[in-house]
């Protein structure tokens, strides 16, 4: 498979989040309420140019903001210190292909192109299947904190990778 990665549409972006945020409603796993993955809530000047769309042999996959300064879920973080992960999203049509691998491959390189060593991001805490997903794909939990984002509460799981 080939993988292209743009951070130039917003529209497409948002059309992938939504469709998973759709899924997990549908499937009683619901992560994000779909009615507040709008552009006004998740494009800002932290996210603004850092919201990609990853086509896997011209399709569009996925979807993933990686920035640089997250003062929402990592205010105690130095800007541009660490790649922050957030909202990943991968289409049920692309699951199982193991497009993560190609998704962290992208975020490194990013971070090694602006002298960054690390990547880091969270997930909700009472998720254990998914967490476990982070931990066999490299990152380590580091602590638990509490978030309020667009009217939900969640318990998050912090994760680090170094490279």
């Amino acid at each position: 498979m080939t993988f292209t990665f743009r951070n130039d549409q917003p529209d497409e972006f948002l059309a992938i989040l939504r469709e998973v945020a759709h899924w997990l409603v549908d499937s009683q796993q619901e992560l994000w309420a779909p009615d507040t993955l709008t552009a006004a809530n998740l494009i800002n000047d932290d996210t603004r140019g850092n919201c990609y769309v990853m086509y896997a042999d011209g399709l569009p996959a996925a979807a993933f903001i990686l920035q640089w300064k997250s003062s929402l879920y990592f205010p105690d973080v130095p800007d541009n210190t660490a790649g922050f992960i957030h909202k990943l999203a991968i289409r049920r049509l692309f699951a199982g292909q193991n497009l993560f691998a190609a998704v962290l491959d992208f975020c490194q390189q990013r971070c090694r192109e602006r002298g960054i060593g690390e990547l880091q991001l969270e997930t909700d805490a009472n998720r254990p299947a998914l967490m476990r997903f982070y931990e066999r794909n490299g990152f380590t939990p580091t602590y638990q904190r509490t978030i309020h984002e667009f009217g939900q509460t969640f318990t998050c799981q912090y994760y680090v990778m170094p490279f």
